[in-house]
């Protein structure tokens, strides 16, 4: 394994921790009867660093030319229990309070965990595409399915079900999905405003706008998708 590699390796393990620690904090909350909302906190901003650490290290990756088969398959583990595991485990742990429920709720987390790997998997095997994700990185699903817990909403467990759902079957889709590095960088300047005030606005009231951004990027996928599919082909 190349040296260079070493730090950005470094720092997908600590994604992984992150993860780890995630799910010890929604057993803790576990403990207390689920009465404490604190652990849920806790749990989804271990998420949030997980997801700063995931940007970073292939980011640093690139910048040391420390790029490696055992980095991409260590990312992907990662990004399993940090973006799959853990998110999946604390919607359930938050939105599970009623036994008639706990069977639906299995399956459903369950899928996202399984969908999550089955995209992972994907990726792995497939090659590159500098500019394009196929279906929505994990990433930004987990942060999705993050914020349902970890700022509680007026939405039915019902609708909570459904993005769950809705995130899993995007992440297995083929539905292309730009890199974030292009939405900063390459896109019109109105789209990249709008990414870069949504994310300001995260930080300084998360309570009330954690969702946008993840949000905001999964419907101009879809948009740029369904324009695409309906311009006219060339002849």
């Amino acid at each position: 394994m190349n040296r260079r590699s070493w730090f950005p390796n470094f720092l997908t393990t600590a994604n992984l921790f992150c993860g780890f620690l995630a799910i010890l904090f929604i057993i803790q909350s576990k403990a207390h009867a689920g009465t404490d909302h604190s652990w849920f906190i806790w749990a989804g901003l271990t998420i949030c660093l997980a997801a700063l650490l995931d940007a970073l290290d292939g980011r640093l990756a690139r910048v040391l030319d420390g790029s490696s088969a055992f980095g991409k398959e260590l990312d992907s583990l990662a990004d399993l229990v940090s973006f799959g595991v853990a998110p999946a485990v604390l919607v359930y742990e938050y939105a599970f309070h009623d036994d008639a429920l706990k069977v639906l709720w299995m399956v459903v987390c369950g899928l996202f965990v399984c969908c999550g790997a089955g995209r992972l998997a994907r990726y792995n095997l497939g090659g590159l595409n500098s500019r394009f994700f196929s279906g929505i990185p994990i990433p930004a699903a987990g942060l999705t399915v993050t914020g349902l817990a970890i700022f509680p909403s007026h939405l039915s467990t019902g609708v909570m079900a459904a993005v769950v759902l809705v995130c899993a079957f995007l992440m297995i889709s083929t539905l292309r999905y730009p890199h974030l590095d292009q939405l900063i960088f390459e896109a019109p300047p109105p789209i990249r405003l709008l990414f870069m005030s949504l994310f300001v606005i995260c930080l300084v009231a998360p309570q009330d706008w954690f969702y946008m951004l993840p949000v905001s990027y999964i419907v101009y996928g879809l948009l740029t998708n369904l324009i695409s599919a309906l311009r006219p082909k060339e002849a």
